[in-house]
C-alpha cells in the first residue's frame, strides 16, 4: 500500500486525536466531581477497588489488542488484504476465547474476594458483589470489541475512534447526573450504567467496520496456526502490559489492604488526573504508531525509529503544557475540580503524572520494538522492573512508611523501565542509544526546567483562578520558546516549519 503525504497525515490524525482529548478532559473532569459527590468517597472507593480487581486480568486484553494492531498495521504496509483479513479472523477468535476464560476466573476469584479479602463496609457487600458482575460483564465485552478498535486505528480513521470516545464521556457525564439525581442506590443504579455504555461502543465498531471494511472483519472458521503465531507474539506483550496493570490496579488493592476504602478514594481521584494527563501525550504516539508499524512493513526501518523518538518526544512537549503549571497549582487546582478534596490526593497526584512523563519519553520505543517482532527480553528486562515496585511497595507498608511512600517507589521503578528501553532496543536491533541521549533527553530537559522555574517563581505573586490562568498563559509561552530555541532537531524544525509556515501564509493571504 502506497502511503502518501504521510507527514500531513500524521498532523491531521494529531489534530483529531487533540480535539477528542480536549472535549473528553473537560467532560471527564466533569464526570469525576459529580460522580464523587454522588456517591461519596466511601463508595468511590469501593468501586475502584472492584474495578483494580477486574483490572488485573483486563491485561491479556490489552496486549491481544497491541498484538492486533501491530499484525494488522504490518500487513497493511505490505498492501495485502487478504492478508489481512486472516490476521482479522485469528485475532477475532483468539480475543473470543479469551474474553470466556477470563469471565470464567473472575467468577472462580469473586468466591473468595468478598469473604474478607477486601475491605469493604459490611452494609455495602451485597451491593459490591452486584457491582462486580456488572465488570465482569463488561470486560467480555471490551476485550472483543479490540480486534473491531484495531482495524480502524491501523486504517488511520481517527475521525472515527475519536466520535466513538467523545460519545463514550458524553454517556458518562449522562450517568453521572443521572446518578446524582437518583433516589435509588446510587453505586448500584452507576455500575449497570456503566455496562450500558460498553455495549453501545462495541455496537458502533461492529456497524463501523461492517459497513466501512466488510472485507476485512469477513469471520471465517478459525485456523489455528494464525491464532498460534498471534499468541507467540501476544505471549511477549503479555509482560509488559501485565507489569503496566500491576502497577496502577495492584496498587489500588494494595492501599485498601493498608489503609481502607477512603485511601482509594484519594488514589481513584489521582489515577483519573493521571489518565487526563497520558491521554494529552497518547493522542500524538497513538497517531504516529500505524505509520511507526507501516514503515517497519515497507522495509524503512530508519523513519520507525525516527518516528518512534519523534512520538515521544513532542508528546512529552504536549504533556509539558500541563504539567508544569499543574505541579505548581496542584491544591487549587484540586480544590476548584473537586471542592472537596480526599486527603493525600495533592501529592498522590503529583508523583503520579511526573511518573507518567517519565514513561512517555520512551513510550514511541514499544511500538518500534512491537514493530520489530523482537519483543522477548525487551519485555522480560522491563516488565521485572516495574512489577518490583509493588513488593517493594508493599514492604515499604509493612514496615511503617506513609502511603505517599509506595507512590514514590512506583515513580522511581516507572523510571528505571522507561529508561531500560532505551537499553534493550539497542541491544537487541540497530537502534542506537546515543540518538535518544543526542535527539530526545538533551532537547526536553532544558525547556522543561526553565518553564517550570518561571511558573514556580511566577505564581506565588498572586492568587485567584484569573491568575491561575496567566501563569498557565505564561507557563505554555515560555515552553513554546524554549522548544522552537534548542528542543528540536534540525529535522524536526524542518517539519514543523513545513506544516506551521503554509498555515502562516494562509492566514496573511485572508487579512
Amino acid at each position: 500500500m502506497k502511503i502518501k503525504s504521510s507527514g500531513n497525515r500524521v498532523v491531521g490524525n494529531t489534530i483529531i486525536m487533540y480535539v477528542q482529548l480536549v472535549l473528553n478532559v473537560l467532560i471527564g473532569l466533569i464526570s469525576v466531581r459529580v460522580i464523587l459527590n454522588a456517591l461519596g468517597e466511601s463508595d468511590y472507593g469501593v468501586y475502584d477497588v472492584i474495578a483494580g480487581i477486574v483490572g488485573l486480568l483486563s491485561f491479556i486484553s490489552n496486549s491481544l489488542s497491541q498484538s492486533s494492531m501491530r499484525f494488522i498495521s504490518v500487513s497493511l504496509g505490505k498492501g495485502d488484504l487478504s492478508e489481512t483479513n486472516k490476521v482479522f479472523n485469528a485475532c477475532f477468535w483468539l480475543h473470543l476465547g479469551i474474553a470466556g476464560v477470563l469471565c470464567v476466573l473472575l467468577e472462580i476469584a469473586g468466591i473468595f474476594l468478598f469473604d474478607g479479602f477486601l475491605n469493604i463496609p459490611e452494609d455495602r457487600i451485597e451491593v459490591a458483589k452486584v457491582i462486580y458482575q456488572c465488570m465482569v460483564l463488561s470486560l467480555f465485552i471490551k476485550v472483543n470489541v479490540t480486534p473491531l478498535k484495531a482495524v480502524a486505528s491501523s486504517y488511520e480513521e481517527f475521525w472515527y475512534v475519536a466520535t466513538v470516545s467523545i460519545t463514550d464521556s458524553l454517556l458518562k457525564l449522562a450517568i453521572a447526573l443521572i446518578v446524582a439525581h437518583t433516589m435509588r442506590d446510587k453505586l448500584l443504579i452507576y455500575g449497570f450504567l456503566m455496562v450500558g455504555i460498553t455495549i453501545v461502543n462495541y455496537s458502533l465498531y461492529r456497524v463501523f467496520n461492517h459497513v466501512k471494511h466488510r472485507a476485512i472483519v469477513k469471520i471465517h472458521r478459525p485456523i489455528y496456526a494464525r491464532i498460534k503465531k498471534v499468541v507467540g507474539f501476544a505471549s511477549w506483550t503479555l509482560l509488559d502490559t501485565f507489569s503496566s496493570v500491576i502497577n496502577r490496579q495492584g496498587y489500588s488493592i494494595m492501599l485498601n489492604k493498608f489503609f481502607g476504602p477512603v485511601m482509594n478514594s484519594a488514589f481513584a481521584v489521582s489515577r483519573q488526573l493521571e489518565g487526563h494527563i497520558y491521554s494529552i501525550s497518547s493522542a500524538v504516539v497513538s497517531s504516529m504508531k500505524p505509520q511507526i508499524m507501516k514503515s517497519h512493513g515497507m522495509g524503512d526501518d530508519a523513519r520507525m525509529y525516527r518516528l518512534s523518538l519523534t512520538s515521544g518526544k513532542f508528546g512529552f512537549y504536549m504533556m509539558s503544557l500541563v504539567i508544569i503549571p499543574l505541579l505548581v497549582m496542584m491544591p487549587d487546582v484540586l480544590r476548584i475540580w473537586l471542592v472537596k478534596v480526599p486527603e493525600h490526593t495533592v501529592d498522590f497526584a503529583r508523583l503520579l503524572i511526573i511518573a507518567c512523563s517519565a514513561e512517555q519519553l520512551t513510550r514511541g520505543l514499544v511500538h518500534a520494538n512491537q514493530a520489530l517482532g523482537n519483543i522477548k527480553w525487551f519485555s522480560i528486562v522491563i516488565s521485572t522492573l516495574r512489577i518490583l515496585a509493588l513488593p517493594v511497595s508493599c514492604l515499604a507498608l509493612y514496615l511503617g512508611a506513609k502511603a505517599e511512600m509506595a507512590i514514590m517507589v512506583f515513580l522511581i521503578f516507572e523510571t528505571l523501565g522507561s529508561g531500560a528501553r532505551v537499553f534493550i532496543l539497542s541491544r537487541i536491533s540497530d537502534f542506537k542509544a546515543s540518538f535518544f541521549l543526542r535527539d530526545v533527553l538533551l532537547h526536553v530537559v532544558p525547556p522543561f526546567l526553565i518553564s517550570y522555574l518561571v511558573c514556580y517563581f511566577v505564581y506565588p505573586l498572586s492568587s485567584g483562578i484569573v491568575w491561575m490562568i496567566v501563569v498557565f498563559i505564561i507557563s505554555g509561552f515560555i515552553l513554546g520558546i524554549c522548544v522552537f530555541l534548542f528542543g528540536l532537531t534540525k529535522d524536526e524544525g524542518h517539519f514543523v516549519y513545513s506544516i506551521v509556515s503554509p498555515i502562516i501564509n494562509k492566514l496573511s493571504h485572508r487579512k
